[in-house]
């Protein structure tokens, strides 16, 4: 058998996330799925051996943009004597045997490649192969069908059985549950690091992230900034409308938080309680100062609970009420890399350091923004400026 050619596990996460993803964070755990695949397509050769074959899946950033006339199929897993051309290749699901198979969710058994009105050669041509005969099986996650694996040319120069599509569909299942079962763990990480009410990250995702952040800003001499605030006037929400309503507020603010910061590199956080803190990889003091500004002022201008919330409760428009305290400390990796210091140890100081300045704006009575430089550890203090 030739060796079988499969994507890599970064170019197979997109895939197998069956969604769009820009977020590195969000990225599938780093189970060695090419190897899972490969040695599922092994299996599958071992019981109807043949000289080539391939799973292929779907295009999830097409299929989410509902685009029905540019759905594609990739090549994700092949061996055959064309397979390291092949992998990573795309076909539309018009196209041949395996389109009309992903299409009707019924399998196909073709013994006679060329005489079958389903048959492309498109591919034949392009490497010089002889189809004669393929056995093609859809593969589902749930009730929807997210790609194919196919066969060709069996080894002994027999047609394809009956009962050897049956044992290619329990192939097929052992795919989806690969891939079921990567979500699955996705699913479970993200909820031990997500705050549920405001969907940020928490503080266990912070105190894991901020080091490595730290370590990626010193390797590339690139600025670190981190934004700590916290919300003036929540315990007043609290007090006069309930602890719903205050809990409604928080999340309404997640959302606005990540609006106003946008960036794919931030890392955004619910520190506890009504505290937050922004972690922004490659910003500068007066770029971290001008995305802090832009948090006090969204915050100080926006109308909490402005529609119905809870249990169907009336509007609170909760206007000039919440605003925010806001501190900026960054690190300048050319110029405060601390020496024989850990990252755990700079990520946690500059993450202290603006939580003083938060507290300078709490003192210069609430609603501001300060600024407090990094302690390399040798001023022996942090200056206000």
């Amino acid at each position: 058998m030739n060796a079988i050619e499969c994507l890599s596990p970064d170019r197979l996460a997109p895939i197998l996330e069956r969604k769009r993803s820009g977020d590195a964070s969000a990225a599938l755990p780093r189970f060695p799925l090419d190897a899972l695949l490969i040695s599922i397509l092994e299996k599958a050769n071992e019981f109807v051996p043949s000289a080539a074959g391939s799973i292929l899946l779907d295009d999830p950033l097409l299929k989410s943009d509902g685009q029905t006339s540019r759905k594609e199929l990739v090549f994700v897993c092949c061996f055959g004597p064309a397979a390291r051309s092949f992998v990573g290749e795309r076909v539309a699901i018009e196209t041949g045997i395996v389109g009309a198979v992903y299409r009707t969710g019924h399998s196909r058994v073709t013994n006679d490649a060329y005489g079958s009105a389903e048959f492309a050669g498109e591919f034949d041509r392009r490497s010089g192969y002889s189809t004669r005969s393929v056995l093609c099986v859809p593969i589902r996650i749930g009730g929807s069908i997210c790609g194919v694996i196919e066969l060709m040319n069996r080894q002994d120069g027999r047609g394809y059985r009956e009962e050897e599509k049956e044992l290619l569909e329990i192939f097929a299942g052992y795919i989806s549950s690969t891939i079921q079962n990567a979500l699955d763990a996705k699913r479970i990480a993200m909820m031990v690091r997500r705050d549920d009410l405001t969907g940020l990250s928490n503080d266990r995702d912070l105190h894991e992230r901020l080091p490595a952040e730290v370590d990626r800003a010193i390797r590339d001499g690139r600025p670190l900034s981190v934004v700590f605030l916290d919300l003036d006037h929540f315990k007043e929400v609290n007090d006069r409308h309930g602890h719903l309503a205050g809990t409604m507020t928080l999340g309404e603010f997640g959302r606005l938080l990540q609006d106003v910061v946008p960036s794919e590199e931030a890392l955004l956080a619910r520190y506890g309680g009504d505290e937050f803190v922004a972690v922004l990889p490659g910003a500068g003091r007066e770029a971290a100062l001008a995305t802090a500004e832009s948090i006090r002022s969204a915050t100080e201008s926006h109308v909490f609970l402005s529609s119905p919330w809870g249990d169907h409760e009336p509007p609170l428009h909760l206007g000039g009420i919440v605003t925010a305290s806001v501190g900026v400390s960054t690190l300048e990796a050319r110029r405060d890399r601390p020496p024989g210091e850990s990252s755990l140890r700079v990520g946690m100081r500059l993450m202290q350091t603006a939580d003083q300045a938060m507290y300078l704006s709490k003192g210069r009575g609430k609603n501001a923004v300060t600024a407090l430089p990094f302690d390399t550890g040798e001023s022996g203090g942090n200056r206000r400026t």
